[in-house]
């Protein structure tokens, strides 16, 4: 959650030191990086902090088994999309060889798959607010370096404002995580961790619906820069950004159904109830909030920025939609329902993103901009209404039944 809303907050200082164009061509970097690097986790974190408290001297295996496994994977995975796509790896490199904006990628997304994971493991060993202070000197240094390398080096200098953070707070990271988590084991006795095929009964499904997410966040914004053009892709990746931040919050804060349920089965309707009801409480407000101040914050970044403002009202409207959908999603983790809780997230997100893809746009160079962005809006709001009413309904046919 802290890592979104600073990535918000760094993306609206690019879009204020940089021109327009510039941040819609750096924000193509960075969605990939996140993309390759987040669907590369394999949900990773979350099983880290389900095995992890009873995992004892096998702690220091678990942690970094998977940290050996996600990086490798993220890192190839970088290099054959920066292949496949090498306008990626072009902003990257800006005016150096392409090699060099490959090999940006590369590191960029091997330390994205597990800079996330590394939070996760401090927080299941017992050291949270380590995990707070490592976030946020990662966005003050990030921040840092866009404001002295923004103005210069324009996209570029956005890339390595995320690259070199990235790779410097993932090295001195893991060695802290390497002490912690010797320390961790060293207290916690035998231990013992489940066996392959229930870990991979684990993950196999919630990957698969942490992929949809990843999905739904990251590629969304590609698809608008590669179809729409870097100059509106840029007011569209900032009104996007911030229906990821609210989003991200939600889900997080419906997590914690799942924790409470686990320890207290009997209680589960009851704890449902409650989440979903502090749930509305809590971000209903907000997305109001955010609504209202689309337009002064879009004022402060430039005009060409402003006729993203209805864009983001439009948005938050969706995202109270999906407020449904991300509490039956911690609904289904709660109950142990992987393959439901897979479907209803990659169903959703994937929707989103097919919509995306192949919805027809006005021309970029005729129309308006905002007419532009409609079309991608528009497909967010009725998917989201869509599952909205269904789950609704099916769950209300299901208390009647009940009764």
């Amino acid at each position: 959650m802290f890592n979104s809303v600073a990535g918000l907050l760094g993306f609206l200082i690019a879009a204020w030191v940089m021109p327009q164009e510039e941040v819609g061509r750096a924000t193509e970097f960075v969605s990939a990086m996140q993309l390759i690097g987040g669907a590369a986790q394999l949900n990773l974190g979350i099983g880290i902090m389900r095995w992890l408290p009873g995992s004892g001297r096998k702690s220091v295996r678990l942690v970094f088994g998977s940290l050996l496994m996600i990086m490798p994977l993220s890192g190839l995975a970088g290099l054959v999309y920066g292949l496949i796509v090498p306008r990626v790896a072009e902003v990257a490199a800006g005016d150096g060889p392409f090699a060099w904006g490959l090999l940006l990628l590369v590191l960029g997304c091997a330390g994205w798959g597990v800079f996330v994971v590394h939070d996760f493991v401090m927080v299941a060993a017992g050291r949270p607010w380590l995990a707070v202070w490592r976030s946020g000197t990662f966005a003050v240094a990030r921040i840092g370096l866009l404001a002295a390398l923004g103005a210069g080096l324009a996209s570029q200098g956005m890339v390595l404002s995320w690259v070199i953070p990235v790779v410097v707070w993932i090295s001195v990271g893991t060695v802290a995580l390497w002490f912690v988590v010797r320390r961790f084991a060293t207290a916690g006795g035998e231990g013992t961790l489940p066996s392959r095929a229930s870990m991979a009964a684990f993950l196999a499904p919630t990957a698969v619906a942490q992929f949809g997410a990843v999905l739904l966040y990251n590629q969304i914004p590609l698809l608008a820069n590669f179809r729409m053009g870097n100059t509106i892709g840029a007011v569209f990746f900032i009104a996007w950004q911030a229906t990821v931040v609210v989003d991200t919050a939600a889900v997080f804060f419906t997590n914690s159904l799942a924790v409470q349920s686990a320890r207290e089965p009997h209680r589960a309707d009851e704890l449902a109830r409650s989440t979903r009801r502090r749930m509305l409480l809590v971000f209903v407000p907000l997305l109001a909030l955010g609504a209202a101040l689309g337009w002064p914050v879009l004022r402060i970044l430039g005009e060409g920025y402003t006729i993203g403002a209805p864009i983001i009202a439009a948005l938050m409207v969706g995202v109270l939609l999906r407020l449904v959908v991300v509490f039956e999603l911690a609904r289904r983790q709660a109950d142990g329902d992987g393959t439901g809780y897979a479907r209803l997230s990659l169903l959703n997100c994937g929707l989103v993103v097919v919509i995306a893809w192949l919805v027809p746009l006005p021309a970029p160079e005729t129309a308006h901009p905002a007419l532009v962005m409609l079309p991608f809006v528009i497909g967010y709001v009725v998917v989201q209404a869509a599952f909205a009413v269904t789950l609704t309904v099916r769950d209300y046919r299901k208390r009647t039944r009940t009764r």
